[in-house]
């Protein structure tokens, strides 16, 4: 190739210089190999097609690739969104484990875990309407019974130590028994005493119980309180009968301090967190209410052993697997899950 190019330099040097002048007398003797298409500006156009050709190519092979990338993040934002879908309309129908019963939710029908009657739940919504001032009044002018008067003994100061590993319940007079942080009165007589029915069941004893320490409570009431926390509301009425300034009324209490209220748990007031409060008000709602003996008045402030509620109230013995408490001057049943979360949040939170 390159003698070729050197050829072609030549002969056109020639017959662009003094001897073409001359005329055809003078011209040179044509060389061996004639030019023509085979010649070197051919060639060079070759190459410049063949890299052109390169760059088409690769341009196309890119394009696809692009086009491609554009598809499959397509497909996949296609999927992503089937996939949110699928996932909304499940959100639409959550079960929620509560009390051992799921909770099923799917918009706004509920399906109420066993033990909860809707036609009573509304009507206790409706009776709570209409006779809830009425109910009050008779609340706050309620004594307790002598000797059960967390008031009383609230206000006088006496035994308000913290259960203690070395301290034995069973010796005990019940009176001085249930003045106790880490021992309600209602767990007073169970077997271990004091103990909550599912910690009971996991084998902790009494003295591991009475010596747990404030953070240890506060990481087991925030760990079983988290499915109430998740439960939807049944109904936008808050069915708490005492409030919270009352309840500071009755034991002589400052106010609460912002973002916390207090509530009444087995005549123990306690300082509840937006998160305890929730929790509590969806034990609440859950909760079956049953009917006090004919002419007898709730004693919000009393601290009473299931057989106190059970003699006090006239109320039939407790199903197996249910206990009976008094919440903001309400007598309740729940099962033992609830109970026990109730019950902690009253050892937690009390206000000694």
């Amino acid at each position: 190739m390159r003698r070729l190019l050197i050829t072609t330099i030549l002969t056109t040097a020639c017959a662009a210089g003094p001897l073409a002048a001359a005329g055809p007398a003078f011209a040179p003797t044509q060389p061996t190999l004639a030019f023509d298409s085979s010649g070197p500006e051919t060639l060079w156009l070759a190459k410049d097609d063949k890299d052109k050709g390169k760059k088409e190519k690769k341009a196309k092979k890119k394009q696809d690739k692009d086009e491609k990338k554009v598809k499959k993040d397509k497909e996949k934002k296609a999927k992503k969104a089937d996939k949110d879908r699928k996932k909304d309309k499940k959100d639409d129908k959550v079960e929620i484990k509560i009390n051992g019963e799921k909770v099923k939710i799917k918009g706004d029908q509920i399906k109420l875990p066993k033990g909860v009657d809707r036609a009573e739940f509304d009507q206790r919504v409706t009776r709570f309407t209409q006779d809830r001032e009425t109910i009050v009044t008779r609340l706050l002018s309620t004594p307790a019974p002598e000797g059960r008067d967390m008031a009383v003994i609230l206000g006088a100061a006496a035994a308000l130590a913290l259960a203690a590993p070395d301290l034995n319940a069973a010796t005990l007079p019940e009176d001085e028994l249930i003045t106790y942080r880490n021992c309600p009165p209602g767990l007073a007589k169970k077997d271990p005493p004091c103990v909550p029915p599912g910690l009971a069941k996991d084998g902790v004893t009494y003295e591991e119980w009475a010596s747990y320490s404030d953070d240890e409570l506060t990481t087991l009431l925030e760990e079983r309180r988290r499915p109430y926390l998740e439960a939807e509301p049944l109904t936008e009425r808050e069915l708490l009968l005492l409030e919270s300034g009352q309840i500071a009324q009755l034991y002589n209490l400052d106010a609460a301090p912002q973002g916390h209220r207090y509530a009444l748990i087995d005549g123990q007031p306690v300082l509840l967190s937006t998160e305890d409060h929730t929790a509590l008000l969806r034990i609440n709602e859950l909760a079956r209410v049953p009917a006090v003996g004919s002419g007898i008045n709730v004693a919000p402030t009393a601290a009473l052993t299931q057989a106190d509620l059970m003699r006090l109230y006239r109320l039939p013995d407790a199903e197996d697997g249910y206990n009976y408490a008094v919440l903001n001057g309400q007598v309740i049943s729940l099962q033992d899950s609830a109970y026990e979360t109730l019950q902690l949040i009253r050892v937690a939170r009390a206000v000694l």
